[in-house]
């Protein structure tokens, strides 16, 4: 896979989860009818869990694609 490639493939991840955390929060705020602000740390702890997931059970990094496709690798 090609260095932009991989880059694509990188943002696409980012962006995806980003848009998954924030949309998360969101709903979670309306369904338990919580202040607006609730959503901003409840978007940030999925993050944090996502990455510790993604550290754990993936390839050592906060990211979820395999290391063939991350544009940069520390393994």
């Amino acid at each position: 896979m090609s260095d932009v490639s991989k880059r694509w493939a990188d943002l696409g991840e980012r962006a995806g989860w980003t848009l998954l955390q924030a949309g998360f929060g969101v709903e979670v705020v309306a369904l338990l009818d919580l202040p607006a602000w609730a959503a901003v740390p409840l978007a940030g702890a999925l993050a944090g869990v996502k990455a510790a997931l993604a550290q754990r059970f993936g390839n050592g990094t906060g990211a979820t694609l395999p290391a063939s496709v991350e544009p940069v690798f520390l393994g």
